[in-house]
């Protein structure tokens, strides 16, 4: 694995992409720490690759709304307060139609 800053890529990018086809992936950083990550693919693959971090993606997304829930104190709620909240919000978008 190789770790690049964004100034040395913005430099040879050519060179970057080149290099994937013998490192597979390279990790750009700014200010020293990881900003963005290249993988080398190509058109057999991209697809399966462009699926796997979508999922990857969504899990982080669960991961985060979980954790903030934690934070605000919601991950104790009830479903009984949850079907409120839910029937609430809805009631309110009917009146606003």
């Amino acid at each position: 694995m190789q770790y690049l800053s964004v100034q040395e890529f913005t430099k040879s990018p050519q060179a970057v992409l080149s290099s994937l086809s013998r490192k597979k992936k390279v990790i750009l950083t700014r200010r020293g720490k990881p900003s963005a990550l290249l993988i080398k693919t190509d058109d057999k693959d991209f697809e399966m690759l462009n699926n796997m971090l979508m999922q990857i993606e969504c899990k982080k997304a669960i991961s985060d709304i979980r954790a903030e829930s934690k934070r605000n104190g919601n991950s104790k709620m009830s479903m009984k307060e949850i079907n409120a909240i839910i029937s609430e919000v809805r009631a309110n978008a009917k009146k606003e139609k």
